[in-house]
């Protein structure tokens, strides 16, 4: 054998390598990834002034309620707008926090100081008093020991830890597929400026969204490995308990997590299906997944025999629409698909800031681009599953808010949807993942614009969200004035926050290019190389 032939051989072996162990694998990449999550959503809570994520006072009082006992509801509790809970004066009171909702123009300046002292229990008013306790439990802890804003904050970075955990997960999975990149390189579209801003505020739909793509992608990884499910014991792991803490965060996630499973199950063949039956981790798994499903079931019930609520309807639910027939309803939402594509990139605060155009135009391209290469997908059948993730998408929300139009109104928002999101853009990389990733020249240039161009929208995003707040958005442009006349300033300072910001994306999108692109660098630094007129040379005279 040649030199040659033996250096194109081992060079082949090594290609073949860094695919079937990519750097996911393994316990140091997922704390790597989980330090990486854990930091963008702790920025982003720091960023985002107190009470300014959707329903925040409410999801905070019932945090508090649940970790001092007052789990489910009983009579005497529900009357109102909510459903009544004795918790600390300073977390009752944070409706006051809220000043600057849905007012762009104003910034947060506006919101008064917590008392660090007032700790006397008092009424808190909350719509989530019906909701699962699981969530609030884990979020509620800090109030036990902390008070004032250091307690909020806190009770964030709580919840941006949990969701950390379930990202980390979710793409350690990834890596485990056979062919992981197109997957893998769908998944990171799908982190949007959105998701990192729920993932890091007090609202169950920040788990919610985090444990349905762990649950996917886990699965995938099992289904994946079948004949060798000893080398994915992790993901197997992440699979139950994904799906256990998803069947407990909010009612309709049950039905994310039936989408989940059916997707993911329309990848492949029952002969790929059926060992999973006969693995005593598949069957641990998916034990604590079905103790985990009866238990939300079992709270589903609970609050749906709940004490009624009296009054209004509580703050951000529509009013009912009696007259309006199920179809049309239906209808009414099959129209609205499109709208909520913003809500999937970033509208951020109570749905009442949008990112730049720009950064909804960048990411609503990516999000077209993934779905018409899936398209290309071979053999054809690797396509059902993608096809089943977007029809979810469009038909499930639809159907959903269908049947509760007559009781609440049309409620809906963008956000709900992401858990199925997740699952679309996750399974059109999976059509793709038999394809060819391609490794040349241009494949590299236009993968390294496309990264660093997500950095700069992302980066984009997290500064406009602060300029919002600081200086308040107007008319006439006001950049300047957050330099010079700040009225607001979170902890760190806004130019502190946004240079980490930047820092961390900038080391992520280093990794990403790395994995997708062995051996390359994303930013080549140029080495200016010095000429010597011949003769000259050093060692030469």
């Amino acid at each position: 054998m040649s030199a040659s032939s033996l250096a194109d051989r081992t060079n082949a072996l090594r290609a073949r390598l860094s695919v079937a162990i990519p750097p996911q694998a393994g316990q140091r990449s997922f704390v790597r990834l989980f330090v990486l999550f854990a930091a963008l959503g702790t920025l982003w809570a720091l960023a985002t002034p107190l009470m300014a994520y959707p329903d925040e006072p409410s999801h905070t009082i019932r945090a508090a309620a649940v970790v001092r006992g007052q789990v489910a509801v009983e009579p005497g509790q529900s009357f109102g707008n909510g459903v009544h809970a004795q918790v600390p004066s300073q977390i009752a009171n944070l409706e006051a926090q809220k000043c600057f909702a849905f007012y762009r123009e104003r910034t947060a300046d506006c919101a008064p100081e917590i008392p660090a002292g007032d700790n006397f229990n008092v009424i808190g008013v909350t719509s989530a008093g019906t909701y699962n306790p699981l969530y609030y439990w884990a979020v509620g802890l800090p109030s036990l020991v902390l008070t004032g804003a250091a307690n909020i904050y806190a009770m964030r970075i709580v919840s941006v830890v949990a969701s950390a955990l379930f990202y980390a997960a979710a793409f350690r999975a990834l890596g485990q597929l056979r062919k992981p990149k197109w997957p893998t390189l769908a998944a990171s579209v799908s982190v949007t400026p959105m998701i990192l801003f729920l993932s890091s505020g007090i609202n169950p739909n920040s788990i919610e969204i985090a444990a349905t793509m762990a649950a996917f992608c886990g699965l995938l990884a099992v289904l994946d490995n079948s004949n060798k499910l000893q080398t994915v014991v992790p993901a197997i792991f992440t699979v139950g308990v994904s799906a256990a803490v998803l069947a407990n965060t909010r009612s309709v996630s049950l039905v994310w997590l039936f989408c989940a499973v059916v997707t993911a199950a329309l990848f492949f063949r029952w002969s790929q299906i059926r060992p999973l039956l006969a693995n005593r981790y598949v069957w641990g798994a998916s034990c604590l997944a079905a103790i985990g499903v009866v238990l939300g079931l079992v709270w589903i019930f609970v609050g749906m025999n709940a004490p009624p609520s009296t009054g209004t309807a509580p703050e951000g639910i529509a009013n009912p629409a009696p007259g309006v027939p199920l179809y049309r309803a239906f209808l009414t939402m099959l129209d609205r698909t499109f709208d909520f594509i913003p809500q999937y990139v970033g509208v951020v605060g109570w749905l009442d800031t949008p990112v730049p155009q720009a950064a909804i135009a960048y990411w609503s391209l990516l999000f077209i681009a993934l779905l018409l290469l899936a398209l290309l997908a071979k053999p054809r059948k690797l396509l059902w599953g993608a096809l089943f993730a977007l029809g979810a998408l469009a038909i499930v929300p639809a159907a959903l808010q269908a049947s509760l139009v007559t009781t609440v109104g049309f409620f809906w928002q963008g956000r709900y949807n992401l858990p199925l999101v997740l699952i679309a853009l996750v399974s059109a990389g999976m059509a793709m993942r038999t394809q060819h990733f391609p490794q040349g020249s241009k494949s590299r240039a236009i993968a390294r614009i496309l990264i660093v161009t997500a950095v700069v929208a992302h980066v984009l995003s997290f500064l406009y969200v602060l300029r919002r707040y600081v200086v308040g958005i107007e008319e006439i442009s006001n950049w300047q004035t957050m330099i010079s006349q700040p009225s607001w300033q979170p902890p760190l300072g806004w130019f502190a926050l946004t240079v980490l910001y930047a820092v961390v994306l900038a080391t992520a999108a280093h990794r990403l290019y790395a994995y997708l692109y062995p051996g390359h660098r994303l930013l080549r630094v140029p080495v200016r190389r010095t000429r010597f007129k011949p003769g000259t040379e050093p060692g030469k005279r």
